[in-house]
């Protein structure tokens, strides 16, 4: 463990200092561009100029679609040093779900990759954002979009005098994060939470002082941000990233940038275990991968192949990428670990009382400090309340607890489906194949993947009279929906399975073998999806 122990209460605190202790030392490493800390202050402090010049001030939000590149990082830092409030949004968006979140977040501006601008282009018109900066890069054209500005202004501008005073319990960011039952759900995240996490995260990372943290999942997400982008910064410690995770090239890049920590979740896990072995499978310097969903299974083969050890944990948005964590001395294969030291965690019956150990209950956690976990959702109080019904925050997964206090995660008590890392609610899914002017209606649920995890399937019943095939709803499908979000499965069904108070039934759908539907597999017609 490395940690200073200093506390920061900001974002903006934490990059300043960091900036003058650690000078030229390098700080976060890209495919074509490396940062030291002194110039992610500097760069940040220009880009908070440039925001203040556009009249981005204190508790203003500013959203950012961008890859995993440096300009992520500046904006995300510039808008902390201005008071302002971070919107990530996930590079896959497109359509309502896009516009739903940009229009419920309400951003006064947001900074976005070109490749993504088609995207945004057709929502735009449905929104009020008064501020738009493009990034350089593949897919600008000679031409700026109408209506923008390039980043480079933010970035050539002059640097902001001082940083606008923030507490370690304002909002520095807002994070969706998919609901069961509606649309997506806005975490408002404190300063304190950006902090506490990691600082937490260090203790059991077994760092050392030539430790290097490498990632190729999305800065969007807390995992990205919270496990490698902050764990590193707070210890003085380089983070590298790659713009997208490829499972044919990811121990090469990892030794490339010279890693020793790495962040997988259970579809990158499978995925590289799947692909043929080679000589780079060990020719690299990673010897621990923070993990989410190692099974026993797969564990301790995955450890020899690859010459390194695993650390399984556990963690949401609302409460900390990494919530509970294998201590680095005392792991457990099959277990998601023990509580970090800023939360409490408890397992609970559906009447919220403890269960014994050994006995499936709900997971539930709460903050040791003030403002270490979410604050909220953005604009709705009752899920917020239901939330932290009885002082203690429903995760909604199912976990077993043994007599020494390590979690083995269960199953999922709620709705979410688990895709590739995503977390994706049905009702996304639903509300665009119920606007196919042939469907009844759908429900979507997620069904076993070879891959770890689940992939989406769709159960449709169609209206009378012109139908639609399988092949023309799945690219119905994947022309309003992210790549993610398109199911893998269509089954045609007579009628939708019911309660007496007509909710879908939908453990009878998970449950449904062979029962005589037309069931169709994108990935048998030929269907290929496209990626941003």
């Amino acid at each position: 463990m490395l940690t200073d122990g200093e506390e920061y209460a900001t974002l903006a605190e934490l990059v300043e200092e960091k900036g003058r202790r650690n000078g030229a030392r390098p700080a976060f490493l890209f495919a074509r561009r490396a940062l030291t800390f002194e110039q992610v202050a500097a760069e940040s402090a220009r880009v908070a100029g440039g925001l203040a010049s556009a009249g981005i001030g204190s508790d203003d939000r500013v959203a950012v679609m961008l890859y995993n590149a440096p300009e992520f990082l500046t904006t995300w830092f510039g808008l902390a040093r201005r008071g302002a409030v971070m919107v990530p949004i996930n590079t896959a968006l497109k359509g309502e779900i896009l516009r739903y979140e940009l229009a419920d977040a309400a951003p006064k501006g947001i900074v976005i990759d070109p490749r993504l601008w088609p995207a945004f282009a057709a929502v735009r018109d449905q929104l009020s954002i008064p501020e738009v900066w493009v990034t350089e890069g593949d897919g600008a054209g000679a031409e700026l979009p109408r209506r923008t500005h390039p980043f480079a202004e933010l970035e050539r501008s002059a640097p902001s005098p001082e940083r606008v005073p923030r507490e370690r319990w304002d909002a520095a960011s807002i994070m969706y994060t998919s609901g069961t039952t509606g649309p997506p759900k806005g975490a408002i995240i404190p300063h304190e939470k950006c902090l506490r996490t990691p600082r937490e995260i260090g203790r059991r990372s077994r760092l050392t002082p030539e430790s290097v943290l490498f990632s190729a999942l999305p800065l969007f997400h807390c995992n990205a941000q919270e496990m490698t982008a902050l764990t590193a910064f707070l210890n003085d410690l380089p983070a590298a990233f790659d713009e997208r995770f490829h499972a044919s090239t990811y121990w090469e890049s990892a030794a490339r940038f010279g890693a020793t920590h790495v962040s997988l979740l259970i579809s990158m896990i499978n995925v590289l275990f799947k692909q043929p072995e080679k000589p780079t499978d060990r020719t690299h310097r990673v010897r621990t991968a923070l993990t989410a969903g190692a099974t026993r299974e797969i564990w301790p083969a995955f450890e020899r192949r690859f010459g390194l050890s695993i650390l399984e944990l556990y963690g949401m948005t609302e409460c900390g990428c990494t919530t509970l964590m294998n201590p680095p001395n005392a792991v457990r294969v099959g277990s998601v670990g023990t509580p970090l030291g800023f939360v409490e965690a408890d397992v609970v019956d559906d009447h919220d009382r403890p269960v014994p150990p050994g006995e499936r209950g709900e997971l539930v956690v709460r903050p040791r400090a003030p403002y270490a976990m979410f604050s909220g959702y953005l604009n709705k109080p009752e899920q917020t309340v239901e939330a932290w019904r009885n002082l203690w925050f429903h995760t909604g997964d199912y976990v077993t607890r043994d007599a020494d206090g390590y979690y083995y995660f269960v199953d999922r008590k709620k709705d979410v489906i688990r895709r590739r890392g995503e977390n994706l609610a049905p009702y996304d899914v639903e509300v665009v194949l119920n606007r196919h002017p042939a469907v009844f209606e759908s429900v979507v649920v997620g069904v076993p993947s070879p891959l770890g995890e689940e992939d989406v399937k769709a159960y449709v019943q169609r209206r009378p009279g012109p139908t639609v095939s399988a092949r023309e709803l799945f690219e119905f499908a994947a022309e309003h929906l992210p790549f993610f979000m398109v199911p893998r499965y269509i089954e045609f069904i007579d009628e939708i399975p019911k309660t007496a108070n007509q909710k879908a039934q939908r453990y009878v759908l998970r449950q449904r073998r062979g029962g005589g539907g037309e069931e169709y597999d994108r990935d048998a017609l030929g269907i290929v999806l496209r990626k941003p």
